[in-house]
This record gives structure tokens, C-alpha cells and sequence, in this order.
């Protein structure tokens, strides 16, 4: 038995969706018992489809579900990996992964498939003028299909590489028609029986097969379409009489892994067609994994991914079903986009157990950082591992994003953490569209990056797709809500409904992703100063006072940003409409958030009397609170996570203003209970 792989953690929801459709077996026998299973089963089975940023963990979790269902019929197929094939070529390749014998499994058959392989190879042309003649050149084929079949069947080892349908390389259908079980599975007899029985239309199944024949050496689109949709056919109707032949227990599953690459659509729309046409459901469970939304056909929906996603924990065959239109007016309903989401603190922890045991520090500061991307924490907890045992752990943990990668070729050393993770997270992009993806994260959100005009100066491409990639590859979410728990980790949204003007709460760029990027804008002085001066305009312009001040504090304008929230403190309705605004402003990004060998305790005070030596002296309380929040913004500034960095000085500066803020006294005094 082959080793198990290791368990994905976050996707018990995933798990059991395809459990549940698993063991919904669509054999034709359950329909006829009631009226009731009779409506239940009507709809099929949904194409269940992973998706998610890149490195979101849709092949790993792909893979996982093909170890669960590796005691039934199963295939995967990878459209990223292998070279691109028609419809019939990959039903050709399920099939053979499909037909893999299972212990006290019936072995599944495929006679009209493995017919339909065999007259379409190129190396076979039936008489069309000699009905008689052509019956032997196909009798003969069959034959010589049947001694090469029994010949590979002694070739257990050869079977067993074959099984990674992803790696193989199959030089041509007839070959795949001999791989593909058949005798001495299924005898000649039922291979013509069955196989050329099916075949039969307004001709003779032997006329139907010379017409197939000929269409294949067509080069022209619709003869093509034809070929495919015949052998698709004769594919879903093998799996048909298979489940009606025999009873099951579980539905055999495909999983395809890349489904939005090219050729990865072509399979699947015709499969969906033909599910359309057909008079009954089929007992095929398909799971596909995408990273751009924009190739997954589903049902429409608000947002910037532009389908509809559901959240694993969720999804269920009930959710997907209540959803479908009656009538149905195309296949879109049939797809069911599951979203992988980012991993919880609890579940990161679980993943650094080994690296918590010596670097207690790292499992938590991994999770802030990366806010979960499955990928990145496996990189940084890595990179923490080697960590572990320093003297001066906690400067490490800062730099970590500036440690040299450890390059596999064997040189000295790699370039940093953070600009080679984010190389590989964006290398589906084009070097213009990355290049205006750093300017953009410059922005709170992305619309207001788009409405200011920083693309203006990219490509016409850049311009008329960066959008639509950002968001239909999943890197736009809902906004973080900025308060006491923003400051190192995610906020709980308790001053949500507090401001009478609130910020618009448009989709913003992944925090992990615009960390990344930010950092990169900041090795351009120039280019971060001229960004968000540009912003700062904008919002002035349009009539953004909190966007204004974000902007102008990222400039380093710290004086600007407390004279705006010392006038709030008097004008404002409440101090929690105070409090919103604090935290909306202390959000904005600062170029150099981080410097390893120093403590933001220890920086806090010198920023301050650096950046706005007039508030520092005359609002001292208030200047050294924006500065600590503006700091603490940065999970790396928040060390040990037991006791955090800055607490102390944000606690003593709110209860400061309290002692001379009569109207605001107890509220900030509340604040202030939240850093102890």
C-alpha cells in the first residue's frame, strides 16, 4: 500500500463535501425507489472546484482527496504538466485510471470507449466502399489490440509507474486502447456486443464506426468536435452501464488538477454538455482546482473574483443543490467553487509544532505576517527552523524575510526570504504588471489605486487586466478591521459602526501579498514618496480627509496626522468614532517598518522626535501613541506575542490623554485596558 501523504490541515470542509458526493451513488437504482429520490438525484452530481491564490495548497488538498478515494475507481490528470490533449484523449486517460483494479472491487469497463479509441487511431482506415472488408481490418485490430493487452498485463511494474496519469506520456490512442483494461478483462465478444451495439445510429454500428473513422483524419473544427463528442459519450455511457450493471458504493471520482490552463476547459465544457443533454445523471464526481476564477464558468456573483465562492466549512451537496435555477437556463450551475482559505492561528501553530518546541516565537509571528497563505507559512516556518538555538533569536525573527533563501545549486547563498517568496507568488504575472502591482499596494484599497491613476503610466495591457487579475486570482479581500487587535494580529471589528463617515470597505490587496510589495516599493525612496503624495492629492480632491492623513503619515508627515486627530478629539461625536479614526490613520504603511537590531520600544520615541519634534514637545502623549500604533502595525514590531512589544507604551500614552481629556476620559481609559 502506498504511503500516506500528509494530512492538509483547514480543509475538513473540503473533505467532507467529497465524502458526502462520494456516497451519493448515481447508478440509476436509488431513482426508481421513491418520487422523493427520485427529485433528490435529479441534478447530478456538482463539478466541485478548488480555488485560490497561488500557493493556497489546491494541489496538495487535490491530491489528499485522491488518497481518500485510492480504495476505488480514481484518476488524476494535471492540465499544468501534461502537454495539451483533446477531450477524448483525457476521457481516454481517466478511463485507464478509472479501470485499475481494487481488491473485492469489481474492475469498471469501458467496450465503447476502447472501440471508439481503436477506430480513431491514426494508424487504422476502415474500407468505407467494403462493409465486409472493413469488418475484418477492425476484427484484426481488435485482435492485435487483445495480444499486446495480454502482454502488458504480465508488466506489473509498468503498470504500476502508468498510474500517475500526470506523468504519463502515451505515444498514440491505439497503444491507450491497449492499456485501457479489456481482455482478458472483457472478452471480444462483449467488446463487440456491447461496444459495437452502442455505436448504432440511422446505420449500421459498422457504418457509424467507417463514418467515425473518416472523421478523424478530418482536420477540420466541427469533424473534430464530432470525434470528441463521440468518444465523451461513449465514455459517461460505459460508466452508466457499469453502475447499472453492478451495484456500488461510492461514485468513481476524476480529479483535475490545473483545469484553468490551457486545454483544461475544453474536457470539462463537453462533459457538462453532454451531462445537459442527457436523461440521467452519471456516477462521476469530478474535483478540478483553478487559480483564476475568470476560467470557472460558475453562477455570476458581486465581488472582484466574479463567481460565486463558497467557504469550505460551508459547502455541502445540499448548499450547492438549493442554489440551482429552475429551469436551469445553462451549465453554469453545475459548478461548485469552493475557496481554500487562509490557515488559522491554531492550525499554524499545529503545522510549527517541531519549531515551537525551540522558538516558541516563530508559529505566531508566522501566522501575522503571512495571515495564513498556506504556502508562505511553510516557507517562513522553514526559514525560522533554522533560527532556533540563536542568542538573539527575537533580532532574527525581525529580519526574517531578509534571510537568504539556501538556493538547491549549491552557491553560497540565495536572495532574501521576502523578494523570493513573492517572485514565486506572482510569477504568473508579466514583469509590467508586477512592476504596477507595487505602486498599487501603495494604495488602502485597490479601486482607489485604479480611480487615482497609477496605472496611467504602465502598458495598455497592464492597464485593462491588472484589475480583473487581482481579482479573479483571489489576492483582492474584504478589508481588515483596523482596531486594538489590528495592531499585530486581525482586528474583532468592535469599532465597526462607530464612525458617522466610515472608509468605504472596497476590496484591498491580501495583507501578506501588499506586505510584500510595500517592501519593495520602499527600496525606492523616490517612487514611495511621489505614490502616496499622489494619493494624498486624490483623496483631497475627492473629499477623503482619513485617506488624506493615511497618506500623509505614510510621507512620514507625522505632524500632520496628529494635528488631524488631536482637532477630532474636540469634534468628533464619541470616542469610539475617535478611536476609528486613530486606528484607520496608524494603518498606513511606513517605508521602514522593521530595523532587526533595534526594538520598536526602543525606536518609538526617536521616530517621533525625528518626524515631528514640534507635536513631540506640545501633544507628546498623542504624538508617541500614533507612533506606537503606527509601529505595532507590524506584526514583527510585536514580539514576544505573550507579552507584546509596545503594549506598555501604547497603554501609558492612551491613559495620559485620558487624564486630560474630560469628555474622552473614560473611553481612552477602556482603550488603554486593551494593551495590558
Amino acid at each position: 500500500m502506498p504511503e500516506p501523504p500528509g494530512r492538509p490541515v483547514g480543509i475538513q470542509g473540503i473533505e467532507d463535501l467529497f465524502q458526502e458526493c462520494r456516497t451519493r451513488v448515481q447508478d440509476g437504482r436509488t431513482a426508481t425507489a421513491t418520487a422523493t429520490t427520485a427529485a433528490r438525484d435529479r441534478h447530478g452530481l456538482p463539478v466541485i472546484t478548488l480555488v485560490g491564490t497561488r500557493g493556497s495548497g489546491k494541489s496538495t488538498a487535490l491530491n489528499w482527496l485522491g488518497y481518500l478515494g485510492s480504495h476505488r475507481p480514481h484518476a488524476l490528470y494535471d492540465f499544468g504538466s501534461a502537454a495539451r490533449r483533446r477531450p477524448h484523449e483525457v476521457a481516454g486517460r481517466l478511463a485507464y485510471g478509472l479501470s485499475h483494479r481494487f481488491p473485492r472491487q469489481p474492475a469498471l469497463r469501458f467496450p465503447r470507449l476502447t472501440l471508439g479509441l481503436l477506430v480513431v487511431d491514426p494508424g487504422l482506415s476502415l474500407d468505407p466502399n467494403d462493409a465486409r472488408r472493413a469488418g475484418a481490418q477492425l476484427r484484426r485490430a481488435l485482435q492485435e489490440v487483445r495480444e499486446h493487452t495480454v502482454a502488458a498485463e504480465r508488466a506489473a511494474d509498468v503498470a504500476d509507474l502508468l498510474q500517475d496519469l500526470s506523468l504519463v506520456q502515451i505515444p498514440g490512442a491505439g497503444l491507450l486502447a491497449g492499456l485501457i483494461r479489456r481482455p482478458p478483462n472483457i472478452p471480444l465478444g462483449i467488446a463487440r456486443r456491447t461496444g459495437l451495439s452502442w455505436y448504432a445510429g440511422p446505420h449500421t454500428p459498422l457504418d457509424e464506426l467507417v463514418a467515425l473513422n473518416r472523421l478523424s483524419k478530418s482536420e477540420a473544427d466541427a469533424d473534430r468536435a464530432a470525434v470528441d463528442r463521440r468518444l465523451c459519450e461513449a465514455f459517461l455511457a460505459d460508466l452508466r452501464g457499469e453502475y447499472a450493471r453492478r451495484k456500488r458504493d461510492r461514485n468513481c471520482v476524476v480529479l483535475l488538477d490545473n483545469i484553468d490552463t490551457e486545454g483544461g476547459r475544453e474536457f470539462l465544457d463537453l462533459l457538462l454538455r453532454l451531462r445537459d443533454a442527457a436523461t440521467a445523471p452519471d456516477p462521476l464526481l469530478v474535483v478540478a482546482t483553478a487559480s483564476d476564477t475568470a476560467r470557472v464558468p460558475g453562477p455570476f456573483a458581486r465581488g472582484p473574483a466574479g463567481v460565486r465562492v463558497h467557504p469550505p466549512e460551508r459547502s455541502s451537496y445540499e448548499d450547492w443543490e438549493r442554489a440551482v435555477p429552475e429551469p436551469p437556463p445553462d451549465s453554469s450551475w453545475r459548478w461548485y467553487c469552493v475557496r481554500l482559505r487562509d490557515l488559522t492561528q491554531g492550525e499554524v501553530a499545529q503545522l510549527g509544532s517541531e519549531v515551537a518546541a525551540r522558538l516558541p516565537e516563530a508559529p505566531p509571528l508566522v501566522h501575522r505576517l503571512t495571515g495564513g497563505h498556506p504556502w508562505s507559512v511553510s516557507r517562513l516556518l522553514d526559514a525560522a527552523a533554522l533560527l532556533a538555538g540563536r542568542d538573539d533569536h527575537e533580532t532574527a525573527l525581525r529580519g526574517i524575510l531578509s534571510l537568504p533563501v539556501r538556493p538547491s545549486d549549491g552557491t553560497p547563498s540565495g536572495p532574501p526570504l521576502g523578494r523570493a517568496v513573492l517572485h514565486d507568488l506572482l510569477q504568473d504575472l508579466t514583469e509590467d504588471q508586477r512592476a504596477a502591482l507595487v505602486v498599487c499596494a501603495a494604495a488602502r484599497t485597490f479601486d482607489s489605486a485604479c480611480d487615482a491613476g497609477l496605472l496611467d503610466s504602465f502598458s495598455i495591457h497592464t492597464r485593462n487586466t491588472l484589475a480583473g487579475l487581482a481579482g479573479t486570482r483571489l489576492w483582492l479581500v474584504d478589508p481588515e478591521p483596523q482596531d486594538a487587535g489590528a495592531r499585530g494580529g486581525r482586528g474583532s471589528g468592535y469599532l465597526e459602526h462607530a464612525h458617522p463617515h466610515p472608509l468605504p470597505g472596497t476590496p484591498e490587496l491580501h495583507p501578506w501579498l501588499r506586505l510584500l510589495l510595500l517592501q519593495k516599493l520602499a527600496r525606492r525612496r523616490g517612487v514611495w514618496d511621489d505614490t502616496h503624495a499622489h494619493l494624498q492629492n486624490w483623496h483631497r480632491l475627492h473629499g477623503h480627509p482619513l485617506d488624506v492623513t493615511y497618506h500623509a503619515l505614510a510621507r512620514g508627515r507625522l505632524d500632520d496626522a496628529v494635528e488631524h486627530l488631536a482637532l477630532g478629539l474636540t469634534e468628533l461625536p464619541d470616542t469610539d468614532a475617535w478611536l476609528y479614526e486613530l486606528y484607520a490613520v496608524t494603518a498606513a504603511p511606513l517605508r521602514e517598518p522593521v530595523v532587526p537590531q533595534w526594538t520598536a520600544a526602543v525606536r518609538v520615541d526617536g521616530l517621533a522626535a525625528d518626524l515631528a519634534p514640534g507635536s513631540f514637545t506640545t501633544r507628546r502623549a498623542l504624538t508617541v501613541l500614533v507612533t506606537a500604533l503606527w509601529l505595532a502595525a507590524d506584526p514583527r514590531n510585536r514580539l514576544p506575542s505573550g507579552s507584546p512589544e509596545l503594549n506598555l507604551t501604547i497603554g501609558s500614552m492612551f491613559q495620559d490623554l485620558a487624564l486630560h481629556s474630560d469628555p474622552r476620559r473614560v473611553g481612552l481609559r477602556h482603550e488603554a485596558a486593551k494593551y495590558h
